[in-house]
C-alpha cells in the first residue's frame, strides 16, 4: 500500500455567540483537515488546530506532503521522524502540522488492521470520557445560570476563564458555587495573565470557594514563578501554555511546578508525543487532562481515545464542541452525563461529512484567536499585576 495524495481543507465553525477569555475574544473554531489517500481507497482523517490555520496548511501542502507521497503508510515511525527532523529550525509551528499528519496515518493504520486506534496506543482503559462543562468569562449572573445548565445535563466538573478583573473573578466563582453547591468540582483558568504575586493574591481570594485546580496561573516561561506560587496556594495547579512539549514536562517536573499537566496533542507534535508526555507524568507522579484549541469532532476523537488507553486522565477535559454552531461528522458527537462513549470502529471511528466539509470551508477567512476584533483598543498581556 502507497500513499497516493494528501489533501487539506481550512475550515472555520462558527460559535453561537462570543466567547471571552483573558487574551480575547472567541467567535469561531478553525482547523485544518487532512486527509491523507492509498492506492487501495483506505482514507486516514486527521485534523490540525493551533494559533495561524493558514500557516499550518502550508506547511503541510507544501512542507510535508512530498514526504508522504509514495510512502508506505504503515512507515508511521520513520515518516515523523522524517518531518520532526525536516522542521527542526521551525519546531513549534512544524508540531501543529505534524499532528494533524499523524492523526491521519493513526487513523489508516488503525483501517489497514481493522481495529480502533486505542488499541494502537496501548489498549482500552476506560469505555467514556468526561469531559468539563466550560465557562467564558461574563456576568456572575450569566455564568451561574451556563453553570446550572451543564449540571443539569450532567457535567459534575466545571471549568471557569479568568484573569482580566480579580474582583469580578470572585464574584463569578462565588456565584457558579452557590449555583452547583459544593459537590461540583470548579477549576479557574488564568492563561499565564497573572503575575507572580498577582497569581497568588487571586488564588487565596477564591480558595474558599473549593478550587479543584488553577490552570496556568503565571508566564508560560517561568517555571521557577509556577513553582512559587504552587508552595504558596492550598490548590493544585495545572500548567498549560508551559507544557507544550516533552522537554517543558521534563522542566516543570524537575521544578515540581504543578501537580496537572494540561496535554495537547496539537502542541506535543501528535497523539504518540502527547501519550510520551502523560507517560512520564504518571512516572512523576503528575495528573494529566487534554485541553483544547476547539477542535472539531474529528480532533475530539482523537482526544477520546487517547484519554481512554491511558491511566492517569482522572479528571474531566476539555472541549469547544458545545459553542460550535455544527460539526463536521455525519452524526455530532453525543454528551452523555457530560461523557462521550469510545468508539470501537477502525482508526478513531470518524464518520466524516464531506457536504459538511465544503460547507464550513466555503470562503475560509483567517480569524485570530487571540485579541478581539469588535473591541480593537484590547491588548492582551500576560503575567501583569493587577
Amino acid at each position: 500500500m502507497k500513499i497516493t495524495a494528501v489533501r487539506t481543507k481550512a475550515i472555520k465553525i462558527p460559535f453561537f455567540k462570543g466567547e471571552v477569555w483573558s487574551g480575547g475574544t472567541r467567535y469561531s473554531a478553525p482547523s485544518l483537515i487532512i486527509q491523507i489517500e492509498t492506492d487501495e481507497g483506505l482514507i486516514g482523517i486527521g485534523e490540525s488546530v493551533g494559533p495561524t490555520i493558514p500557516v499550518i496548511q502550508t506547511v503541510v501542502d507544501k512542507e510535508f506532503a512530498p514526504f508522504l507521497i509514495g510512502r508506505d503508510p504503515m512507515e508511521l515511525e520513520s515518516i515523523l521522524h522524517q518531518l520532526e527532523e525536516y522542521s527542526v529550525n521551525w519546531k513549534q509551528i512544524g508540531y501543529y502540522g505534524m499532528a494533524g499528519v499523524e492523526m491521519a496515518l493513526l487513523d489508516l493504520r488503525g483501517k489497514i488492521l481493522n481495529t480502533p486506534a486505542y488499541n494502537l496506543l496501548g489498549g482500552k482503559c476506560k469505555s467514556e470520557v468526561a469531559f468539563a462543562g466550560y465557562i467564558f468569562i461574563d456576568k456572575p449572573e450569566i455564568n451561574a445560570k451556563e453553570a446550572r445548565q451543564f449540571v443539569a445535563a450532567g457535567y459534575t466538573e466545571l471549568k471557569l476563564k479568568v484573569g482580566r478583573d480579580i474582583d469580578l473573578d470572585e464574584k463569578r466563582v462565588k456565584a457558579v458555587r452557590e449555583a452547583v453547591g459544593p459537590a461540583v468540582k470548579i477549576r479557574i483558568d488564568a492563561n499565564q495573565n497573572w503575575s507572580v504575586p498577582t497569581a497568588i493574591k487571586a488564588i487565596r481570594s477564591m480558595e474558599k470557594y473549593e478550587l479543584q485546580m488553577v490552570e496556568q496561573p503565571t508566564r508560560y516561561d517561568d517555571i521557577d514563578g509556577m513553582a512559587a506560587v504552587a508552595r504558596a496556594v492550598d490548590v493544585p495547579i495545572i500548567a498549560d501554555e508551559g507544557c507544550a512539549t516533552f522537554e517543558d514536562a521534563l522542566r516543570l517536573i524537575d521544578k515540581r511546578a504543578c501537580a496537572c499537566f494540561l496535554v495537547y496533542p496539537s502542541e506535543a507534535g501528535g497523539i504518540l508525543k502527547a501519550k510520551q508526555i502523560v507517560d512520564l507524568a504518571n512516572e512523576a507522579g503528575v495528573w494529566c487532562v487534554t485541553g483544547s484549541w476547539a477542535e472539531t469532532g474529528i480532533g475530539t476523537l482523537g482526544n477520546v481515545h487517547l484519554i481512554a488507553s491511558s491511566r492517569n486522565f482522572p479528571f474531566a477535559n476539555d472541549t469547544h464542541l458545545n459553542f460550535m454552531t455544527g460539526d463536521l461528522l455525519r452524526e455530532p458527537l453525543v454528551f452523555n452525563q457530560g461523557k462521550i462513549a469510545l468508539p470501537h470502529r477502525p482508526g478513531f471511528g470518524i464518520d466524516l461529512d464531506l457536504t459538511k466539509l465544503d460547507q464550513y470551508g466555503n470562503n475560509f477567512e483567517r480569524e485570530m484567536v487571540f485579541y478581539d476584533p469588535q473591541n480593537p483598543e484590547f491588548q492582551p498581556r500576560i503575567g501583569q499585576i493587577l
